[in-house]
């Protein structure tokens, strides 16, 4: 079988993953954007509006919010804004969202201020994107504390995005931002030290960064440190240790490590050798969407485990194919809140 393992130099500098607001993460039956998540305190004068979301009366919840929005509450305001954006019990509409969040940010709310910042960022809802203006947002929400504020904040300084590069900002910025545990936030400052961006280069702290981000699942800081024990960067090449933060990366959303641990488990590295697992592996890495941004693999890579799990097929008996996708259906019933997607990857590497 062709080596699946692919040519990757270890970096500590990892993709940052921008964290979308409007984009939207499962919570029971209402898709909550992770702007509710981070932006605000308990929702102390909306308890009506809280608990009819609890029992999944979405419109009683809204109803309850609009009345609290249009007495001037702002984090109501919020509230609406995301209604808005998802399209929950209301039409979808970006630009209603948008004068919500406006509204709230203009009285200083600070998930108002942090949805306008990703609002700009992007270009949503007839705004055209503006990264001065997104920045501005970012920075007032971080200044009252937001960590998601903080972190976007802390990536315009270290790209120089709608503000001038200053390494020097941006890591003060990611430590106040990981500091409340911010995961990408943790990762991204592994990445400052590891490559000395504004510090000297500082290898101790960087792992330090690294394996916080890890303990909180960060997909990027995972991946890196399966690489870091496949290639025995500052540690005892470790296969065994590698498969277990490769596994971890994956079910957080980094397709990518499928790749090494159907290398691993077709050639019997760190685990026990199993064509069938590695097949159940190259199901998995072929046929799931990333949830990460950035996450998904190149068209390189995805070619080179499709030829690989054809490769295979060719080895394996009926059964054992028949065995193989249910050990990956089964792994994704027990460990994905993702579904198949067969054409995602590809689609996502189209340009």
């Amino acid at each position: 079988m062709p080596c699946v393992m692919m040519d990757i130099v270890i970096s500590q500098s990892n993709k940052f993953m921008v964290v979308i607001i409007m984009m939207i993460k499962n919570i029971g039956k209402l898709f909550f954007p992770l702007s509710l998540i981070l932006a605000s305190p308990a929702l102390a004068d909306m308890d009506k509006a809280y608990q009819a979301e609890k029992d999944g009366d979405y419109k009683t919840a809204y109803n309850e919010y609009l009345k609290e929005a249009e007495a001037g509450n702002t984090q109501a305001m919020v509230m609406i804004g995301l209604y808005y954006a998802q399209g929950q019990v209301v039409e979808r509409d970006e630009k209603k969202s948008n004068e919500w969040m406006e509204k709230a940010a203009r009285l200083g709310d600070p998930g108002g201020e942090l949805n306008m910042g990703i609002a700009y960022k992007i270009g949503i809802g007839g705004l055209k994107k503006d990264d001065k203006k997104a920045f501005d947002w970012f920075l007032s929400a971080a200044e009252k504390g937001l960590a998601q504020a903080e972190y976007e904040t802390a990536v315009a300084y270290q790209y120089g995005v709608g503000v001038a590069r200053n390494f020097n900002k941006a890591r003060e910025w990611y430590e106040k931002a990981a500091e409340q545990n911010h995961a990408a936030a943790q990762n991204n400052l592994a990445g400052i030290y590891g490559d000395g961006q504004g510090v000297p280069k500082n290898q101790e702290t960087a792992r330090s960064w690294l394996e916080k981000a890890a303990a909180n699942e960060n997909p990027d800081a995972l991946y890196t440190l399966g690489i870091i024990y496949h290639q025995g960067v500052g540690v005892a090449q470790d296969y065994t240790e590698a498969a277990k933060y490769f596994r971890r990366a994956f079910v957080a959303g980094k397709s990518e490590a499928a790749a090494y641990l159907a290398e691993y488990h077709y050639m019997g590295k760190g685990v026990g050798k199993s064509p069938v697992n590695a097949m159940m592996w190259l199901m998995l890495g072929t046929e799931i969407s990333s949830t990460v941004p950035g996450g998904q693999m190149n068209q390189q890579t995805l070619l080179r485990l499709e030829q690989n799990k054809d490769f295979l097929a060719s080895e394996l008996s009926d059964d054992d194919m028949d065995r193989a996708k249910k050990q990956k259906d089964d792994f994704i019933k027990e460990n994905l809140d993702t579904v198949p997607a067969p054409e995602a990857n590809k689609e996502a590497n189209k340009s």
